[in-house]
């Protein structure tokens, strides 16, 4: 079977350096394999990140090294959040502006992406966010000829990873001039797990009868999850300065749990051709917890989200699924499209 691969990050904050740890173990480790040219995104057809995780799926898919986005999280991580946990910022993101500028994020991504754009990636993308001005759900996407897609790819990627990382009472709403000023959220808030994002693409234009493929293949990694659970008989009655800190990870954590199950289902039942492999959050321990936040930036929580990624890679470097996703490389063109015709296609034609 023509398997259509599809890589997914989850989103989370500072916590993507254990993403971006572990990717960086196993494109150490094809590169001794196959040369030092190679990268991750040579075994992909599709990337598909969220918040962190877009930040990390743009970086991947412009063949930027995975040391180079692992030292991106541990050089301006730090700036970036800085002083997560004093008073005054806690002040701001409840009363005020938010927690933290985008000042220096944008500073850090210019850095990162220079001036490229969406049509400069070497694969497909899917990027969720969420369209505040129009209040729908929004996915940036590499302009695919299958769906005749035409509004993406002049886009910066700068643009795009604040658009999708933009966590509310965290940062600013991210504001795009070239699509008219429109405003974006977060895109953690509907899909901080973007693996039904990228299946839901798959099956729409490139995998079944009429198409060029006729699997998905779809590995899918979690961010570092804290789900150590509440003491019990917590006082009811709480205001949102009482959930203040943890509100928005309940949502992230939540809708990506759910995903994993769902997809597992999709698998186990075979109701659509599906290989699928989730590389797993890690058990946080009671003593971990307040190191492991978005916002966690400094010396110890970088340490500890280092630690985290290289144990999980060890555990999950010879895991079926995993092999069987580098096993092969990725067929799809951006350049020629994958040469399917395509029975989906309700898009209209660019001029």
């Amino acid at each position: 079977m023509s398997a259509f691969k599809i890589l997914t990050i989850d989103g989370g904050g500072m916590k993507g350096l254990y993403s971006a740890t572990i990717l960086h173990h196993l494109e150490k480790e094809l590169r001794e394999a196959h040369g030092e040219e190679v990268r991750l995104v040579d075994f992909t057809d599709m990337i598909c990140g969220t918040s962190t995780g877009g930040l990390i799926a743009l970086a991947l898919s412009l063949r930027i090294p995975t040391e180079t986005i692992c030292s991106f999280y541990a050089q301006h991580g730090p700036r970036i959040f800085g002083q997560a946990r004093s008073k005054w910022s806690f002040v701001r993101q409840v009363c005020f502006r938010g927690k933290f500028s985008d000042e220096t994020f944008r500073s850090a991504l210019e850095e990162l992406f220079g001036d490229r754009k969406v049509g400069d990636s070497a694969c497909l993308l899917c990027i969720p966010t969420y369209d505040y001005t129009h209040g729908t759900y929004g996915v940036f996407k590499f302009d695919h000829k299958e769906g005749a897609l035409c509004r993406h790819n002049d886009i910066s990627m700068v643009d795009v990873a604040l658009a999708t990382s933009a966590a509310p009472t965290f940062f600013p709403l991210a504001e795009i001039s070239s699509l008219s000023e429109t405003q974006y959220v977060d895109g953690g808030v509907w899909a901080n797990n973007p693996a039904l994002v990228g299946f839901a693409e798959a099956i729409w234009y490139f995998v079944g009868p009429g198409n060029a493929y006729d699997k998905v293949q779809l590995l899918s990694l979690a961010s570092l999850n804290n789900v150590s659970g509440a003491p019990p008989l917590v006082r009811r009655e709480r205001s949102f300065v009482d959930w203040a800190g943890e509100l928005f990870d309940l949502g992230l954590i939540g809708q990506s749990e759910f995903t994993d199950v769902f997809l597992g289902l999709l698998d186990k039942k075979a109701w659509v051709p599906l290989d699928y492999t989730r590389i797993p959050s890690p058990a946080v321990s009671g003593r971990q917890v307040s190191f492991v936040k978005l916002d966690s930036a400094d010396s110890k929580s970088i340490a500890l989200f280092r630690q985290f990624g290289e144990e999980m890679y060890y555990r999950m470097r010879n895991n079926k699924g995993v092999r069987r996703f580098f096993g092969s490389k990725g067929t799809y063109d951006v350049d020629e499209g994958s040469g399917g015709s395509t029975m989906h296609d309700r898009r209209p034609t660019c001029d």
